[in-house]
C-alpha cells in the first residue's frame, strides 16, 4: 500500500469509488478491478461501493418499473426514484467523508455482488 507524505494511507482510489457509487456500480467496479491485490484498503472500499451501487441500480429500476407499468400509482414510482437518488447522494457522500479520514465506510444496506475480505 502506498502512503502519502504524512504517513496516512493513500485513499484516492477508495474516494473515487465511493463517489462513483452515486451513479451505479460501474465506476466502483472498475476501481475494484484495477486496485485488486495492490491496495487492500481501496479494494475493500471499492467492493463495498460496488455492492451499494448495485443496490441503487436495482432500486431505481424497480421505481422506474412502477412508474411505467402501474396505472394510477405511477407517481409513487417518481417519488421512489427521487428517494433513491437523494439517499444515494447522502450515503455516498458520508462514505466518501469516512474514507477520506482513512476509516472504512459502511452502508446500512448492501446487495452482495463483489465479495469483500475483512
Amino acid at each position: 500500500m502506498r502512503y502519502d507524505t504524512e504517513g496516512a494511507p493513500n485513499t484516492l482510489a477508495a474516494e473515487v469509488a465511493q463517489v462513483g457509487a452515486i451513479f451505479g456500480p460501474l465506476i466502483p467496479l472498475l476501481v475494484w478491478w484495477r486496485r485488486r491485490g495492490t491496495n487492500p484498503f481501496a479494494e475493500r472500499e471499492a467492493a463495498t461501493a460496488t455492492n451499494f451501487g448495485a443496490l441503487v441500480l436495482v432500486a431505481f429500476a424497480v421505481a422506474t418499473a412502477i412508474r411505467a407499468f402501474v396505472p394510477f400509482l405511477g407517481f409513487l414510482g417518481t417519488v421512489g426514484q427521487l428517494a433513491v437518488v437523494a439517499s444515494s447522494v447522502v450515503l455516498c457522500l458520508q462514505a466518501y467523508s469516512a474514507v477520506r479520514r482513512g476509516v472504512p465506510a459502511s452502508y446500512p444496506v448492501e446487495l452482495k455482488v463483489v465479495k469483500t475480505h475483512g
